[in-house]
């Protein structure tokens, strides 16, 4: 009989991260009893992705599932594990497990951590604003977390490996299709001296749609999020709008009021969704508990 943890592992093989149907039908009865539905063909008829999802149950090798993560040189963990980053808990459709590679017990840090996101073709303004706010956090023995993307992310991971401190790198693929394929050799140092995280299996590559799914881990993991130059509609926009939805303090670099790059953080600070941030002693002020 399958366990609650074979349980997780297989249905995060079948089923699409996010999904707030099938995240919620796990959370409120467990993975065992999901299973358990899907396969005995009496519950779920009305759902379209059901033969799909059965489909994939009935082929899936559990062997075969854990082989493909060991030889990425991953673990798996679910919500039991002690070390799970509850945060991501908060969301509206929390992951169904969680696949990491690199240093484990980053995840214990995560009281003291932020996000730092923005555009992929950022100023030299942004470049090094990202570098001074990680700079400034990592100093302050903050984890810095982003998404691994060319750009502010890039900035922001560099920077805190930079001073040996600790940065988590959330990506949208799988393991084994690293993206983007510039950024190899900063994925190598974060293994080696931080921690990468998947949502979706080693061998899943890392499609248009995955990322604006994995934004809201981003959001979710870290104790607030600071968008440094994004456009007027982007991925970092909806990452911050992902962690306001979650009561998690956002924060935006207000910049030229010429550049097309300054409208989101901007379009941010006067919809009141983030407070400005010009440093990080400001970040830390508010999220900092009154004692």
């Amino acid at each position: 009989m399958l366990t609650e943890a074979d349980c997780r592992l297989v249905l995060f093989t079948c089923i699409e991260p996010a999904d707030p149907f099938w995240s919620a039908q796990i959370s409120d009865h467990g993975a065992q009893a999901v299973y358990h539905y899907i396969t005995s063909k009496n519950h779920y008829s009305e759902k379209n992705s059901l033969p799909i999802i059965r489909e994939k149950l009935n082929k899936t090798n559990l062997l075969k599932v854990r082989t493909e993560i060991e030889n990425s040189n991953s673990v798996f963990i679910t919500p039991r594990d002690l070390d799970w980053p509850i945060g991501v808990d908060d969301l509206p459709n929390p992951p169904i497990g969680l696949l990491l590679k690199g240093n484990r017990k980053i995840l214990d840090t995560l009281r003291s951590s932020i996000s730092i996101v923005g555009s992929r073709k950022p100023t030299s303004y942004g470049v090094s604003s990202a570098k001074y706010l990680a700079t400034q956090a990592a100093k302050a023995d903050f984890t810095v977390v982003s998404g691994g993307a060319h750009g502010i992310d890039t900035a922001a991971h560099i920077s805190t490996l930079s001073l040996g401190k600790k940065t988590i790198c959330i990506l949208a693929g799988g393991f084994n299709h690293l993206y983007p394929v510039e950024n190899l050799k900063l994925f190598d140092q974060i293994t080696r001296k931080g921690l990468l995280i998947s949502e979706v299996m080693p061998s899943v590559s890392s499609q248009p749609f995955r990322f604006l799914v994995r934004n809201r881990l981003i959001a979710a993991i870290s104790r607030a999020t600071v968008v440094i130059e994004a456009e007027y509609v982007s991925g970092s926009i909806r990452t911050a709008r992902d962690a306001a939805e979650i009561f998690r303090p956002v924060f935006a670099v207000p910049g030229e009021i010429s550049s097309p790059l300054s409208e989101g953080c901007h379009r941010l600070i006067s919809e009141r969704v983030a407070d400005i941030a010009t440093s990080f002693d400001e970040i830390l002020e508010l999220i900092t508990p009154i004692h």
